[in-house]
């Protein structure tokens, strides 16, 4: 046990190295990492990676305070290795301290030999004699150093969600979510489904956001049989949520589709007969066409396409729902590297393809039609005003009031919905739009 758990231990420090210099995605870094290691190892690995990650800056602070050695000098690994060490000291409980010390030591010492062992026991023995860090104080510098995010991102928060949601932001940011199941209809109820889960060990309870929502307490979902017979799949229930902001219709066109999530629940919520899921990369397409497979739904037709120049000109659809990629600032406590790669340029970058995404998407929609532009981001330049500068381009493109279920009524404000990053979901930003007759 003690070896699986020194490997798990090990392979967090090459994900860390991977994600932080190679630009590696975190979480489908860790499953590629995770294979061969039980199970409880490969959720240890998982919460290594991303909890560093959630806390970085502010165990960076630590560790360089008492390190003799400044942190862009210390020998490859041996950064990573502390990192890892004074995470599990301070948020796993479950861990004691002497064994994550006595662990980052003989790691140390397998790749740098004793002088590397020294310095990770001094570092690590001198933290544990001082107290944990004190909660920020309410500005945006010591919020952003506390709970490791980008210090303008805190600025911008602050400045248009006010302090107190922008430190609500900032520490939802930095717990781990919880799973969210999309419940398949064709194969179950959420009532029947959620007693068959908690007969193999799960505990789940109801989303309030959607009726067909369960959200995971404890256990893992992939790995119940119930999973792989197609009765739900895995979602962010602010994602599954958003079909529901559009009027319901025949035929759907989801763009930038994959992996499927959109499309699937915009038909178990009845909002469509059909829906044709484009997305331009043929990789995460096949991850449609694995899904729409499993879960038996045969109202779903993936095919190949770029947003750039959408198919079928000649063809107009009722229904739009362009999920356009973003920044993901609405997702970071799932994806926490994103903090560390942002930047206000980056983001006025992607409002200049957005813009072009949308108007693309616009240009498929049939008159009297609905077209909802939807983000992962919290960003003003990412929304309203890619939506203001098409709207304004197209004369007979206009805002449309969104008519939503009573549990989603508190998160939109005429044409728009948005929900904050907290404990029940991730963060979404859409506005809903119609084409004049």
């Amino acid at each position: 046990m003690k070896r699986a758990a020194a490997t798990a231990r090990t392979r967090a420090v090459e994900a860390l190295r991977k994600v932080l210099e190679s630009g590696r995605a975190a979480a489908p870094l860790v499953n590629e990492l995770a294979r061969g290691l039980s199970p409880a190892d490969q959720d240890l690995l998982r919460e290594l990676v991303l909890g560093v990650l959630r806390w970085k800056a502010s165990l960076d602070a630590e560790i360089a305070s008492v390190c003799r050695v400044r942190m862009d000098r210390l020998a490859p690994g041996l950064r990573e290795i502390l990192e890892v060490g004074l995470y599990q000291v301070r948020h796993l409980d479950r861990i004691p301290a002497y064994a994550a010390v006595s662990e980052a030591v003989d790691h140390a010492r397998s790749r740098g030999g004793e002088g590397a062992a020294k310095l990770v026991n001094g570092v690590l023995r001198g933290i544990l004699l001082l107290p944990a860090p004190a909660p920020p104080a309410a500005d945006a510098a010591s919020l952003a150093r506390y709970f490791s995010h980008p210090q303008f991102l805190v600025e911008r928060w602050i400045a248009r969600f006010g302090l107190d949601a922008a430190q609500r932001i900032l520490e939802s940011d930095n717990v781990p979510p919880l799973l969210d199941l999309l419940v398949n209809p064709n194969r179950a109820d959420r009532a029947s489904l959620r007693a068959a889960l908690e007969r193999d060990g799960l505990s789940v309870e109801p989303s309030a956001l959607s009726p067909l929502a369960l959200t995971v307490l404890s256990g893992n979902p992939l790995r119940s049989p119930l999973f792989a017979a197609g009765h739900y799949s895995v979602q962010d229930v602010g994602s599954q949520v958003l079909p529901l902001l559009l009027p319901p219709g025949k035929r759907l066109l989801d763009l930038a589709a994959a992996p499927g999530g959109k499309s699937i629940s915009a038909l178990a919520h009845g909002r469509t007969n059909e829906t044709l899921a484009l997305d331009r990369s043929r990789e995460r397409l096949s991850r449609v066409v694995e899904n729409v497979r499993r879960l038996g739904w045969t109202a779903i037709r993936p095919a190949a396409a770029n947003l750039e120049s959408p198919p079928l000109p000649e063809r107009r659809f009722d229904r739009i729902l362009l999920d356009a990629p973003c920044s993901g600032t609405g997702t970071l406590r799932k994806n926490p590297e994103i903090r560390y790669r942002i930047s206000a340029a980056a983001i006025e970058r992607l409002a200049a393809s957005q813009e072009g995404w949308l108007t693309s998407a616009a240009s498929l929609l049939a008159p009297g039609g609905f077209l909802l532009y939807a983000t992962c981001s919290l960003e003003e330049e990412e929304n309203e005003r890619v939506v203001a500068r098409v709207v304004s381009a197209i004369p007979e493109l206009e805002p449309a009031p969104i008519e939503a279920p009573e549990a989603l009524s508190p998160f939109v404000d005429g044409a728009r919905f948005r929900i904050l990053p907290d404990a029940r979901a991730d963060g979404f930003t859409a506005q809903l739009l119609r084409r004049g007759s």
